[in-house]
């Protein structure tokens, strides 16, 4: 294996680390929480995706996404009752 084929192979894992750290993973996060994932990767890429990661944590999820979980979790226990 060549020097080409390390650096090449480095690029990609480097490009996956970077793909998902500023798109796939503040997308999840902020979708999971009821939030605007496009909005939440634009400002992942403006300032830092850790800064975003962590307002996210801090923020949780959305009002209506905890009203609908809890709706769900309401729904699935009188169903098994």
């Amino acid at each position: 294996m060549g020097e080409s084929t390390v650096a090449l192979i480095g690029g990609v894992l480097v490009f996956c680390l970077a793909l998902w750290l500023y798109i796939l993973l503040p997308a999840s996060m902020a979708t999971d929480r009821g939030r605007s994932a496009v909005g939440w990767v634009c400002l992942t890429l403006i300032f830092s995706p850790f800064l975003t990661i962590i307002a996210l944590l801090v923020l949780g999820p959305t009002v209506e996404t905890t009203l609908a979980r809890f709706r769900e979790e309401e729904s699935a226990k009188r169903m098994h009752q």
